[in-house]
């Protein structure tokens, strides 16, 4: 009995110390391979990923000691897209150090090849929001000005599960969470609808009035919505929203 409680003893030593807790949470991170930008993002790949990453963030709700020591590991943080990436060498830029022959290739394959150096969308916005088609755009380096391009769809019918899921504890949370490492700065929103050309569209909206969303520290999901709701709310005949990184 005594080496039992010994052994107990032990492992609350471990998680009441703040390193060694951090150190062990740190471990569910390992096995976490982020999806390639080519990779589809109803993947098994992103599903399982994002499965981990909401139960690390669980893991804030143990108790309030969890929960400092979890808000105060600058590693955890930037891993739950809750802290802005600044460390690793993740661009939205291209890296133009590569050959003349490299980028030439890609602009003739129209394709972004998967490097160490892309940024990385977040898998739980992915699943959590599966409507918005959160995936990068495999746009050519001219149209893309040298780039890696995403985009995401919102409509207006999600609003009001939006609206609900913000005042949850876990969905505060998601709210609070950037799209993406690093993050993206800055959104472009266009009108997404198919119309049809034989019908009066006279007096419809065909632009936004303010379509850019801007945050030089990166951008939350919370933001998009916030700014996609008052969008909806002052064109009321727009049905769904596009938001391309720029």
């Amino acid at each position: 009995m005594s080496m039992v409680a010994s052994d107990v003893s032990a492992t609350a030593r471990a998680f009441a110390t703040p390193e060694l807790l951090e150190h062990i949470l740190a471990c569910l991170l390992d096995d976490i391979l982020p999806p390639s930008p080519q990779e589809d993002p109803r993947s098994v790949r992103t599903h399982t990923s994002a499965r981990k990453l909401l139960h690390l963030l669980r893991c804030s709700e143990v108790n309030h000691f969890w929960q400092g020591c979890m808000r105060g590991s600058a590693c955890l943080q930037r891993a739950l897209f809750l802290l802005p990436d600044n460390v690793s060498d993740r661009s939205w830029q291209h890296d133009e150090r590569g050959s003349s022959d490299t980028a030439q290739t890609m602009r003739t394959s129209h394709r972004h090849t998967a490097s160490s150096e892309t940024p990385v969308l977040n898998s739980i916005l992915q699943v959590t929001f599966k409507s918005y088609h959160f995936r990068f755009w495999h746009l050519s380096l001219e149209a893309s000005d040298n780039k890696h391009c995403a985009y995401l769809i919102v409509t207006r019918r999600d609003l009001p599960a939006l609206e609900q899921r913000a005042v949850t504890g876990q969905g505060r949370m998601i709210s609070n969470m950037l799209l993406s490492q690093p993050p993206c700065a800055a959104l472009e929103a266009t009108i997404w609808e198919e119309r049809d050309e034989t019908k009066d569209y006279l007096g419809r909206t065909t632009s936004l009035r303010d379509p850019f969303i801007r945050h030089d520290e990166g951008l939350t999901i919370g933001m998009v919505h916030d700014k996609v709701g008052e969008m909806f709310r002052e064109h009321s005949d727009v049905a769904a929203i596009k938001l391309t990184t720029v």
